[in-house]
């Protein structure tokens, strides 16, 4: 690595040696410092950078969207002060701001990507462009303006590059990507966490991709992005669930899901902290949805049921009875967290087609319902009815926050101490980045909403 790239380059360490109050992925192999070995390769890099790619998809930043779109509930400790009191403070998010950047951030993502070129791989470069994508993509999605063409570069203030920019450098690198994957070379094999190297795979992903970041700029460009994102998702994520036990967890072989071991040290990041701690609960929104449907599976397969309804606590994180928590499916250490899905590429063509006037848009809600063996839906499609949809199918999932932000689906009310005129549209920079570069605003400063979110939500 040179000598800088970010000024959070000294939290390297820390990024993957997260803890209780954090992240919960450590061990040997895990928690050592892949930007600092001694003769580290290609693969024990890549291995490095899929277990921290885990740790920002499963940890505080997808915790706190959960409690925001309420999904979740914030009962106790820091999770009530980010998720129901909306106390997010710049040092409580500087590990995970840090974290897609070193230590096996994008750091070490070009570093795998420059030893892929330089071994003429084009597959192992293709994979690691994706994972690139997936993760600056989601890091412009909370924070907007970030670090990102000077981030590995000689400097020690990074720009900060437009959001809308940023968008845009994924669509190219995400082309980049899919042209690299239809290449040679014998790419990661079983250094693949995911995939196992399976390139078709790898391609369906970063078209959803693609469907998943134009539909992000929608609400600010429009039309164009409907059919960007449409395009897109028609060469997307395509194997669906088999089975109704598959589908309720968004376990089909095609999506991009995390890898985890059966130990505690090794396992994923949501059971590790709901094992740990009786610090959230299910959410308002998410229980009433659910409790009003008839045979939906994910009603059982998401939560403990108490006589047989989902009991939540309000947005404030306040209970009058004991609520039901996160079900024993979503637990064990090994279960693969859902990240990029072929519910979430079904609904975007929905959305799409809803939007460009296309009346097949039906037909991927229906698509979706039936592989948890619900009844099909009447015709036409309405927003609020897709929405519904993703944000049941999406659990747990950072994506939901960002579908919220866009569309205002479903209805909620803000939570916050005291009560918040609305919920929150991005989370601040990291401490230890805005102490060290000038090119951070103070955090009283910097905007409540990203450039692809203009207008707030109202109840």
């Amino acid at each position: 690595m040179t000598s800088n790239k970010l000024t959070i380059a000294g939290l390297a360490a820390a990024a993957l040696a997260v803890s209780g109050c954090s992240d919960f992925l450590t061990g040997a192999g895990i928690d050592d410092n892949p930007n600092q070995p001694s003769a580290a390769t290609t693969e024990q890099l890549f291995v490095a950078a899929q277990a921290q790619g885990f740790v920002r998809q499963e940890g505080q930043v997808a915790r706190s969207a959960a409690m925001f779109i309420q999904q979740l509930s914030g009962t106790n400790n820091q999770q009530k002060d980010y998720g129901s009191s909306y106390l997010n403070t710049e040092a409580a998010y500087s590990t995970m701001f840090s974290g897609f950047y070193t230590g096996g951030g994008l750091v070490d993502w070009r570093k795998v990507q420059a030893n892929s070129r330089a071994a003429g791989d084009k597959q192992f470069e293709g994979i690691a462009k994706v994972w690139e994508a997936l993760m600056m993509g989601t890091a412009a999605s909370v924070w907007g303006d970030i670090p990102y063409r000077e981030a590995v570069a000689e400097t020690t203030a990074p720009v900060l590059d437009p959001q809308q920019q940023v968008y845009a450098d994924m669509q190219a690198l995400l082309s980049e990507a899919i042209t690299l994957l239809g290449g040679t070379g014998p790419g990661p094999a079983n250094t693949d966490l995911v995939f196992g190297g399976n390139t078709g795979r790898w391609t369906r992903v970063a078209y959803t991709l693609k469907a998943r970041y134009h539909m992000h700029t929608a609400e600010r460009l429009g039309t164009p992005a409907y059919q960007a994102a449409l395009a897109a998702a028609q060469n997307g994520i395509n194997e669906a669930p088999t089975s109704v036990a598959m589908a309720t967890n968004q376990q089909a072989p095609g999506n991009l899901r995390t890898f985890h071991g059966s130990t505690e040290q090794e396992g994923n990041l949501w059971g590790q902290f709901i094992v740990a701690r009786s610090d959230l609960a299910a959410g308002q929104a998410l229980a009433t949805i659910l409790n009003r449907r008839t045979g939906d599976p994910r009603k059982a397969g998401y939560f403990t049921l108490i006589n047989d309804s989902i009991i939540a606590a309000n947005r404030f994180g306040a209970a009058s009875t004991t609520p039901s928590i996160v079900a024993t499916a979503r637990r064990p250490y090994d279960f693969r967290q859902p990240i990029v899905t072929w519910e979430e590429n079904q609904l975007i063509m929905a959305e799409a087609k809803l939007a460009l006037g296309d009346p097949t848009a039906i037909s991927h809600v229906n698509a979706v319902r039936a592989s948890v063996g619900l009844p099909a839906l009447a015709g036409p499609a309405t927003l609020a009815m897709i929405m519904e949809e993703k944000y049941i199918a999406l659990f747990q999932n950072i994506e939901v926050w960002n579908d919220y932000k866009r569309t205002c689906f479903p209805a909620l009310l803000p939570a916050g101490a005291p009560v918040a005129k609305e919920i929150p549209g991005r989370l601040p920079y990291g401490q230890s980045e805005r102490q060290n570069n000038p090119n951070i605003p103070q955090p009283n400063s910097q905007p409540l909403r990203n450039w692809n979110d203009p207008n707030p939500c109202t109840s």
